[in-house]
């Protein structure tokens, strides 16, 4: 063992930031480029905060790892003797390598790419022995700060990074001056007071470069990554149960700006999605390919379209929730017969549409193909009391909007119950919920519904989408979360077409369940029972939150997003929209050259020297005005016949105004004291100025 432990420090240095080696044990100063304590523990908590925001993206033993040798740090800056030698950092490198391979199989992509960094940066803060290596890993830290946006652009975390930029600048700085202030504090502030100044003379030029670059049609921030985060939406197929996974989330779909105020409740908004067609079992699924080859477009629109810009979050599939119903595509996608819009590509990252809609039309088309999917009734899910309650509705031979009408009444009058705590119901779940639970979520009112109007020979189709959205008063633009997620149906009716009924919204509102999971839906249900804050936290808090949301979404619009179409809509703005990227080079060139000429000429100002004795005297004037203003030195007046008027007046301050005239004079013009030991003590005599007066008055 001692063998051993003589191989693994024979090739260590004598390391000593901070006085405790064994350079301070025989006396001796330790090296001139050697990195004191505070520094190293200020890269060690720099790379540890820099590394919380990356932890749930790795993998968990790569960050076991990191945060391992970010511990064995901190020992060694407290014990300088448990700093690792050559040979052991070479083993734990091989080790923090084949780590990284073993958690990811590869060094290529950006999480692996980032393990395999942040594993390297932190043995190399182990390896630390002089003043450049400490550089050297600074400058990489910022390498790390720009690899961060790889994994989210929030503002939050922008201005995280940000601070950790101006801090590590101060330690740069701090790493460079010769002399060092002994408090840790002062040490701390005029580094960051310095690095903070350097960054706010530096973002004119930021906005100016950012503004007036040319953009391509995609944001630059756009690299085209997977989401980091885990994509959840609508599927394209229903079955009891299915719906309601997305009700309990607070995920954002999207998030709509109408270029007028929509003439219509925000709780009335229904946003279109996947049309079921195909009833197989318990389950409705899509309309295939080439499932409906004559079908085509026909909608009609009876008001009005209605613009609106919708920015979609990602969702991994094609279809664009639209608001019902879409009279056209935008470009890059589709729209088709039964009214979905389709983009082009799926929906894997950001990405903004601008549609219209109808909030009333007619689509009459129905062709022979559509109307038997339409009418399609799975025999393995009709039950016998399933057609009587049909026949009952369809006695004497009514229209079909009686039979719709009939069917509506049902789920009214009798005993449903509108809950996310439906109970199972096996194989036939829809008889089990119209006769035995009748307790359910709107997949199963959907499903229901749907066949008992295909019984009565009605063609029927459901709809997923979602229902409502929540206005931000701050931004004026309305959020559709998952938690508005709803399913309706569609029924074809002569001379009408496809007419919209939502049989959820015919449960009695008495029998709407409030508590049990409906509670975790937020402050809106897709069955339209709002959850109001009540109490003034409550409201503050709901405040709170759409202003956080409004300067998030000002973020992403106008920074995340800032495409080139937004650049020309802004420089058209400013008067400047025949520009083109050439003329927008010049423009940025000549708007740079002016920012860094108007900080040349700021900064080559004379400075406003400001001596110190002079300051501490004008507030002792400032002290004498307010005992009485005609205490104060008149013009032309020299502080010998000031002081001697000031005793003749006030014989008790004399004392105290003495001791200030006599210290101020000693420093002014004769050839004493004149450190900065004179300087406290005519400071101190001000001080003591107001405590005289204070006993006098006593």
């Amino acid at each position: 063992m001692r063998t051993l432990a003589r191989l693994l420090s024979r090739r260590r240095r004598p390391f000593d930031g901070a006085g405790l080696g064994r350079r301070h044990r025989r006396g001796e100063p330790p090296p001139a480029d050697t990195p004191d304590r505070i520094q190293l523990t200020a890269a060690t908590l720099l790379i540890a905060l820099c590394t919380l925001p990356l932890l749930p993206a790795l993998d968990h033993q790569v960050g076991a790892f990191i945060a391992g040798m970010l511990v064995l740090r901190g020992v060694a800056i407290r014990w300088p003797r448990w700093r690792p030698g050559i040979l052991v950092l070479g083993l734990l490198t091989i080790v923090g390598g084949a780590n990284v391979l073993d958690a990811y199989h590869s060094v290529w992509g950006r999480n692996p790419g980032t393990a395999l960094l942040l594993s390297m940066m932190a043995l190399k803060l182990l390896e630390v022995r002089s003043l450049r290596d400490l550089r050297v890993l600074l400058l990489v830290f910022c390498f790390l700060l720009v690899v961060q946006c790889l994994f989210g652009d929030s503002p939050w975390r922008l201005a995280f990074l940000a601070a950790l930029l101006v801090a590590s600048f101060a330690l740069l700085r701090d790493l460079c001056l010769p002399v060092h202030p002994t408090a840790m504090v002062a040490r701390a502030r005029d580094g960051l007071r310095s690095t903070a100044i350097m960054a706010a003379q530096a973002l004119p030029l930021t906005l100016v470069l950012f503004v007036f670059f040319p953009r391509l049609d995609a944001p630059l921030w756009d690299l085209g990554l997977d989401s980091p985060n885990a994509i959840t939406g609508l599927k394209d197929w229903l079955a009891p149960g299915s719906v309601t996974d997305l009700v309990v989330s607070g995920e954002d779909v999207m998030r709509v700006s109408f270029d007028t105020p929509p003439p219509i409740i925000v709780d009335h908004m229904y946003w279109r999605g996947p049309v079921l067609w195909h009833a197989r079992g318990n389950r409705f699924e899509p309309a295939g390919p080439g499932d409906f080859p004559e079908a085509a477009l026909d909608i009609e629109p009876t008001s009005a379209p209605l613009g609106y810009i919708a920015l979609l979050e990602p969702s991994d599939q094609r279809w664009i929730t639209a608001l019902d119903g879409p009279v056209g595509a935008p470009r890059g996608a589709t729209l088709t017969p039964d009214l979905q819009v389709l983009a082009d590509q799926p929906i894997d990252e950001r990405r903004m549409f601008w549609l219209r809609s109808a909030l009333s039309y007619r689509a009459i088309g129905l062709t022979l193909a559509e109307k038997a999917a339409a009418t399609q009734v799975p025999e393995d899910q009709v039950t016998a009391r399933m057609r009587a309650l049909v026949a009952s509705w369809t006695a004497g031979d009514p229209p079909a909007e009686t039979v719709v009408a009939r069917a509506l009444e049902h789920f009214n009058e009798q005993p449903f119950r509108y809950t996310l705590l439906a109970p199972e119901m096996g194989e036939q779940a829809v008889d089990a919920f119209l006769f035995e639970a009748r307790a359910g979520f709107c997949e199963h009112y959907a499903a229901a519904f749907t066949l008992l109007m295909r019984i009565a020979g009605i063609p029927t189709r459901i709809v997923l989408g979602y229902l409502g959205g929540e206005r931000n008063p701050y931004s004026d633009d309305y959020i559709i979360r998952q938690s508005e997620a709803h399913a309706w149906t569609e029924v074809w009716l002569q001379d009408q077409g496809w007419t919209r009924v939502d049989p959820t919204g015919a449960v009695a509102a008495e029998r709407v369940d409030p508590d049990g999971e409906l509670a975790r839906l937020g402050n809106r249900a897709p069955a339209r029972f709002r959850l109001e804050a009540s109490s003034p936290f409550g409201r503050l808090v709901y405040n709170l939150r759409h202003a956080v949301d409004a300067l998030d979404a000002a973020w992403r619009q106008w920074v995340v997003d800032f495409s080139h179409f937004k650049q020309q809509r802004l420089l058209a703005h400013l008067g400047l929209g025949p520009l083109k990227d050439l003329g927008l080079i010049a423009l940025m060139a000549l708007a740079g050259a002016a920012v860094m000429l108007g900080w040349g000429l700021w900064l080559a100002r004379p400075p406003a020297v400001r001596d110190p004795v002079v300051a501490a005297y004008a507030e002792f004037q400032r002290r004498l005005r307010r005992i009485d203003p005609a205490l104060a030195k008149r013009p032309g007046e020299g502080p010998l016949d000031h002081q001697a008027r000031l005793a003749a007046a006030r014989p008790d301050l004399a004392a105290g105004t003495g001791a200030v005239v006599e210290a101020y004079v000693r420093l002014r013009y004769a050839q004493g004291d004149t450190g900065e030991t004179g300087l406290a003590g005519l400071r101190h005599a001000v001080q003591n100025l107001r405590r005289v007066r204070s006993a006098a008055q006593d």
